[in-house]
Formats: C-alpha cells, structure tokens, sequence
C-alpha cells in the first residue's frame, strides 16, 4: 500500500515539472519594414516590398489653352523678277542661231548698261526646234523652219526702273517677256510685325476661350511659330503687275506684298 502511494506521488511531481518547461513566451512583433517571408522563389530570403504605391495628384500646372494666332503685314515691294528673251526663226539652222546669238549679245549689253548685275542675269532655258506649215495648195508640207529660243531671268533691284528695263530690252532685240513677279528684299521687319499680331491675336483667342469656360489664363507655357512648307506665307493676292510697252517707260504697278505668320501658343489656367 505505501508502495503504491509513492509511486503516485512521483507521477505527479514528474508532470507538474513538464507543464512548468512547457509554458508558451509570446512572440516579439515583427514590423512592417523589417518582415521577411522565410521563403522566396529561387530560395533565400525575400525583400521586402511595399504593400501599395501612393499616386500623387497631377499638377494643376498640366491644364492651359492652346491657340493659333495668325497675324499679318502688308509692305511695298522693292525687287523684281522677269522673263526676258530673244526667239528668232530662219530657213537654216546655223542661221537661226547666228541670228539668236547677235540678238542676244546686244539684249546683255543693254541690260549691264542699265546696272544689272552680272548675278542677276541667268539663263534658264536655251531651245531648238523645227516647224513645218502646210503647203499653199494644202496637199503637203512647207519648207522646214528654224527656231531658237534663249530666255535668261533678270533681277531688277530697283523695282522703279523695271518699266525702263523692258523698254531698253525690247529695243535691243528682245520678243519674249512673260513671268513678271515682286518681293522684298529684307523680309525682317514684315516678319517682325507679322509675328507680333499673331502673338496679340493668340492671347485675344485664348482670353475668349477662358472666358467662356470661366477659368483665367495664367503664363505662357509654350510658343512656337507654326510653319506652312519652307517658312512664312507671302500672299500674291493684292499685288498685281501691268506690262504695257510705250513712251517714258512700261507702266508698272507693283502693288502690296503681303505676309502671314502663325504662332502657337499655350498659357496655363487658374
């Protein structure tokens, strides 16, 4: 009997000792920057990445008007350009040249006698070509003609004396005028003014759209000139160019040359 008492007694020591090792310690709290999952695929432990990316609003900066503005400028011209040349006709060949090339040896004289410059004078186009006309009685062909065509374009920088040159190149030979055209010389102010109204009407423009979307325009963001093909936009609407031959010099009305720019622009809004 005593010894099974003892033997109970010492159960119950034993397993009160294991309860005691076994007591459960809490865990330390793992933050969010410094947790790493215990795996990764690849091995090895992970990096820790962010649990959400926070977007940032746009900036009111990003919102403005954009406009075209367009402005023009209207001014004399002050340089000429023109056509001239000699065509002559002969039975031979050799002698529709012989005759083309006296005749225009004497038009180049009297163009260099009335100031032109040897760089204002280039030839673009030299031709040869035969015609035949119907026979008389209508049952063939004539006699073979020949023609020769020398045409060189001429720069008058003097707009005033182009009505004098054609009278002069006439009288030294020439039969061939056509292609009259103007322009100015130093296109910088009429480029500069031209730029300045299509800057004044751009701003016009986008105060009216900021009007109507009730908002008020702020800075220039951006500008640039809106380029048509090589450059500005001459119009040849308003100029006109009368070639008459007589007394006292061709009358010549040269007209307005006109320019337009345009320039695109973006302001900012409040």
């Amino acid at each position: 009997m005593l010894r099974k008492v003892f033997y109970s007694s010492v159960m119950i020591i034993a397993a009160l000792a294991l309860a005691a090792g076994c007591s459960t310690v809490p865990a330390p709290a793992v933050s969010a920057s410094s947790a790493q999952p215990a795996n990764v695929a690849g091995g090895g432990p992970g990096v820790v990445q962010p649990v959400a990316a926070v977007n940032q609003p746009a900036s009111s900066t990003d919102r403005g008007i954009t406009v075209v503005g367009v402005g023009k400028a209207s001014g004399t011209p002050d340089v000429a350009n023109v056509n001239i040349g000699v065509e002559t006709e002969a039975d031979t060949v050799q002698q529709a040249v012989t005759d083309n090339k006296d005749k225009m040896t004497n038009l180049l004289s009297a163009l260099k006698a009335l100031g032109i410059a040897d760089k204002d004078i280039q030839t673009t186009n030299y031709g040869v070509y035969t015609q035949r006309q119907p026979s008389p009685d209508g049952k063939g062909l004539g006699p073979t003609t020949y023609h020769v065509n020398n045409q060189v374009n001429v720069v008058v920088r003097d707009v005033n004396k182009l009505g004098d040159v054609l009278d002069k190149v006439v009288a030294a030979g020439a039969n061939n005028i056509y292609g009259v055209s103007f322009s100015v010389a130093d296109t910088s102010k009429l480029e500069a003014d031209a730029r300045t109204k299509a800057i004044a009407d751009a701003k016009d423009r986008a105060e009216s759209l900021a009007k109507l979307a009730g908002v008020t325009l702020g800075d220039v963001v951006s500008i640039s000139e809106v380029v048509g093909g090589s450059g500005p936009v001459y119009d040849g609407a308003r100029m006109a160019a009368a070639t008459g031959l007589g007394g006292g010099g061709a009358p010549i009305q040269p007209g307005e040359l006109e320019m337009n720019m345009s320039i695109q622009v973006t302001f900012a809004i409040k």
